[in-house]
């Protein structure tokens, strides 16, 4: 297949699965509470039952995985999306080749036994029978056939150009000055040190004062005495994500407009830019992990229009 296992399983609960589980196994009351009825239905989509089984079994998954407080909401909310994605997957007539998705349960069955744990003893607890283990792991399987349908490589190489820098190992060099508004979820306090940082700018840009210089008189960042410097960073790098996304598009030497993050109001300058040396070959799978998510939402979210989710007990919030 074009990816491992590892990564198709991203789109399922069972993608947890995959990595290195946390040391120890699991308690018996971790493991199923005895006291819960693992039949009873929580929410069926277009007809089709999420019980409590198929809730403990994607809450196992997640803590195998090291998530220690996996949220019923969200995983149910996980669960229904897998409904939806299953039926549309059978109306595409998608099918995994039996020969592929036996290695794959065996593979799945062999890690819940690296925890420790016996695997048929552990879903035998929690009424969760081996047709659904099998038909959870065949989901990713199957909707990687469907996406390897659509991501032609057309598409991952327009999608390498729209984002080379982003892939190609880039790193850049910038500074920044920040300013905290008095009330940061008040948008007249957001607004006001908008304004003010605007007006910063215009005097840079005027040549009233340089950058270096606004930054030691106004910023409040700990690198204001260094003209506000920012660690050299990819895309996906040591600096944080929220400020590459709004660094990385400037020219050399040009100062962005105010923008917000949850540190604060920034203004940034981008002082050099080091070109990458990563191919579309080496990123190719990345690329192809990224519009299969992209792809997955999108479906979700068209399946989610029509359809029918009615809750047998009260939403979770």
């Amino acid at each position: 297949m074009f990816i491992s296992l590892r990564s198709v399983l991203i789109v399922s609960s069972l993608a947890l699965l995959t990595y290195s589980p946390a040391p120890g196994s699991l308690s018996a009351a971790e493991q199923a509470p005895a006291a819960k009825d693992t039949t009873k239905i929580l929410v069926t989509v277009n007809g089709h039952p999420v019980t409590q089984a198929d809730l403990d079994f994607a809450t196992l998954t997640r803590r195998m995985a090291g998530d220690l407080k996996p949220t019923p909401a969200k995983i149910l909310e996980s669960l229904i999306n897998q409904r939806l994605i299953q039926d549309f997957l059978a109306d595409k007539k998608i099918t995994v080749p039996a020969e592929i998705l036996d290695q794959s349960v065996s593979r799945v069955r062999a890690l819940m036994q690296k925890t420790g744990n016996d695997p048929d003893q552990v879903l035998s607890k929690m009424n969760f029978t081996p047709e659904k283990l099998r038909a959870a792991i065949e989901l990713p399987l199957a909707w990687n056939i469907y996406a390897s349908s659509q991501i032609t490589p057309e598409k991952i190489q327009h999608y390498f150009k729209e984002h080379q820098e982003e892939l190609d190992g880039t790193r850049i060099e910038a500074s920044h000055i920040l300013l905290k508004p008095e009330d940061p979820s008040n948008q007249e306090s957001v607004d006001k040190t908008k304004a003010q940082l605007t007006d910063i700018r215009k005097q840079i840009l005027e040549g009233k004062l340089t950058f270096t210089e606004a930054a030691a008189q106004y910023s409040t960042a700990p690198s204001k005495q260094e003209g506000g410097k920012l660690v050299m960073s990819a895309y996906r790098g040591k600096m944080p994500l929220i400020l590459t996304q709004n660094i990385f598009p400037l020219q050399e030497g040009s100062i962005s407009k105010p923008f917000q993050t949850p540190f604060g109001i920034h203004i940034a300058r981008l002082n050099k830019k080091h070109p990458g040396q990563f191919s579309l070959e080496d990123v190719r799978g990345e690329i192809y992990r990224s519009l299969s998510r992209a792809l997955w939402e999108k479906t979700i979210q068209s399946l989610r229009n029509s359809a029918k989710i009615d809750w047998k007990i009260d939403r979770p919030s």
